[in-house]
């Protein structure tokens, strides 16, 4: 008895002994990842290609071959922003603190200039036959103002919705007025986010806390440069390892290792939770099935470009030799710090899907390895999106409570958010992976 109860008590400690090894590896990547040598990952300081490099070097020292490529990559081209150097601005003579007291649209125009602020009402900025007769009232200061708005004083939810989308996509709107854009008015600074639209936005579009603007709105230098690149030249990053027995199918798991990057040269955007997480969790995959490899094909992506529009998984869809028929699995991992109160899984339900969903939720009725596996229908919210369009069966997992840095802020960092539910999400993706039909 005393044997038996000695060699339980060995494997339980062996057993935590490795958990515990494969969350401090993940957070040894989230470190990296998330490193101001990173820049955010983003385009600015070529961030991104940092961090490819980064990810290639780990393939390698796993000894898992390349995909599509010798050196991992697979190349292609999107338009995109690069906001580099100091950023300034003056409000009224006193000097303000980037993303504490403003920030600037990732796609708002450079610029270096004193502009005059023009209070505008929401009614006017919405209808674009009030906007020209007020252009046209105020014709004298238009070409060195920006208007003022202020949001909180915008009481109707779908008016704000309204005007969200209106400033989200106002490179639309080149050449039709002659101001030279916005100023913002927040209660809080909002999070980061590129336009949709990726094309040179010819207005600047900056956020101000509104207690700092006086009623009559006054002066505002801003001195920055965001430089447009056209075709700027990024890259996923592609490995796979070959199946035991039937190598002719493929598993794909993916996720996006680029972020933000970075506002001017004292903003950064390290982005732990968003997307650090999925691409830490994503080579830990690699690492277990390197040693235990699934009778299919395990192909690992991790994508540029999600946050400009899902442009590395299109890229690769697009560009891929991929046999679509004989995908088994696309798993998309994005968003994966916290997760105390389980995770979602998108695109659940399909078809192609729904047996892999109902093996998780089946295996954690009895393992209870996480709190929750929850169903959401398919979206185009993330890279699983481009191989669902095509007709592969492709999910996308996100984690659910937990501590977290925040979204899309420069609070996002790996010191701020928990890998508690860790081993128990990873086990159970294990056990669905090879289970997999």
């Amino acid at each position: 008895m005393k044997k038996i109860t000695f060699s339980l008590l060995l494997c339980s400690l062996l057993c935590l002994t490795a958990q515990a090894q494969d969350s401090m590896r993940v957070r040894q990547h989230l470190n990296q990842l998330c490193a101001p040598a990173m820049h955010g990952r983003g385009y600015a300081y070529r961030g991104d290609s940092i961090a490819a490099d980064y990810l290639r070097d780990q393939f390698r020292l796993m000894g898992i071959q390349p995909y599509l490529s010798d050196d991992y990559f697979h190349r292609y081209t999107f338009d995109v922003y690069a906001m580099e150097g100091n950023v300034e601005a003056v409000l009224n003579k006193k000097d303000l603190t980037p993303w504490e007291d403003f920030s600037l649209a990732p796609y708002s125009e450079s610029a270096h200039h004193t502009f005059t602020l023009l209070p505008v009402s929401a009614d006017i900025v919405l209808d674009g036959a009030k906007l020209q007769a007020f252009c046209d009232k105020h014709y004298k200061i238009m070409k060195s103002c920006l208007l003022y708005l202020d949001m909180t004083a915008v009481t109707d939810k779908e008016q704000a919705k309204k005007l969200n989308r209106f400033f989200y996509s106002l490179s639309l709107f080149n050449g039709k007025y002659p101001f030279r854009g916005f100023a913002v008015g927040v209660e809080e600074i909002p999070v980061w986010s590129f336009s949709p639209a990726h094309k040179e936005c010819e207005y600047v579009l900056a956020y101000l806390k509104h207690n700092l603007v006086p009623k009559k709105g006054g002066n505002l230098h801003l001195s920055y440069d965001n430089r447009f690149i056209k075709d700027y030249r990024t890259q996923n990053v592609c490995a796979a390892i070959p199946g035991t027995s039937v190598p002719d199918s493929i598993v794909i798991i993916g996720g996006h290792y680029d972020h933000l990057g970075q506002m001017g040269s004292d903003v950064m955007f390290p982005g732990c939770h968003d997307n650090a997480s999925g691409t830490a969790t994503v080579l830990e995959m690699a690492h277990y099935f390197k040693a235990h490899p699934l009778r299919y094909t395990t192909v690992f992506v991790l994508f540029s470009g999600e946050e400009a529009g899902l442009m590395g998984s299109s890229a690769f869809v697009r560009d891929s030799l991929l046999d679509f028929s004989k995908v088994k699995l696309m798993l998309n991992l994005d968003l994966l710090c916290g997760g105390d109160e389980g995770f979602t899984i998108v695109n659940a339900t399909s078809d192609n899907t729904k047996d892999f969903f109902n093996s998780l939720v089946e295996k954690n009725d009895t393992t209870h390895w996480v709190a929750k596996v929850k169903p959401r229908a398919n979206a185009a919210n993330s890279d699983h999106y481009p191989f669902s369009a095509k007709g592969m069966p492709a999910v996308f997992l996100y984690t659910m409570g937990g501590r977290t840095g925040g979204y899309h802020a420069p609070s996002d960092l790996p010191e701020n958010a928990s890998l508690s539910p860790f081993t128990g999400i990873f086990n159970l993706l294990i056990y669905g992976l090879e289970n997999l039909k």
